[in-house]
């Protein structure tokens, strides 16, 4: 009978040490779960899939028309007078903008907004040819967008904001002239 109170005894005093240790409440991830980032400071890979089309049309039609006519006559001469404005005015305009972006990059969980919401942030930087190429992207994602491989696509994210800036000798390139914009700006081309 001794030995079992000396085992009860024991018992009671190491089982809230050991307790504790067996599990970390903050950290468990069960072993046949799949590895999602859920963590601070753990990364994500987004898929950047963004195609965007805008287009407008406008078209104006005005015809005015305005007659003045006036007439006299007297016994000796008929006389009369008239005059006739016409005006017809037509325009029209079209706007088409298109945008595609497709790429891959990894971002980390900067803070957990709420249940099962996360903020993440990420960038990347990418140099071909002496171009650079920079994509930055914040947002929020939710836990269940999440793939099983850590992936998610860029339009699951909210308060998305995503970024692609170049610079180099292409860019430079491609950017207009001051006379030209000087030019612009006054109306003249």
């Amino acid at each position: 009978m001794s030995r079992i109170r000396v085992l009860i005894t024991c018992l009671l005093i190491f089982s809230p040490l050991c307790i504790g240790s067996v599990i970390d409440v903050d950290n468990y991830q069960a072993l046949t779960s799949d590895k999602r980032a859920y963590r601070i400071g753990e990364p994500i890979v987004i898929l950047v899939v963004e195609s965007t089309k805008a287009e407008s049309t406008a078209a104006t039609g005005v015809t005015k028309q305005m007659d003045i006519s006036a007439g006299a006559s007297d016994t000796v001469s008929d006389k009369s007078v008239g005059m006739s404005i016409n005006g017809r005015g037509e325009g029209s305009g079209q706007t088409i903008r298109q945008g595609k972006a497709t790429t891959q990059l990894s971002a980390t969980i900067e803070e957990i907004v709420g249940s099962n919401l996360y903020k993440i942030s990420g960038q990347q930087l990418l140099v071909v040819n002496g171009e650079n190429q920079r994509v930055t992207l914040s947002g929020i994602i939710r836990a269940e967008d999440i793939s099983k491989e850590n992936t998610i696509l860029s339009h699951r994210i909210a308060d998305a904001e995503i970024e692609i800036h170049g610079s180099g000798a292409v860019s430079d390139a491609q950017k207009q002239n001051i006379i030209f914009r000087i030019f612009t700006w006054l109306g003249i081309l």
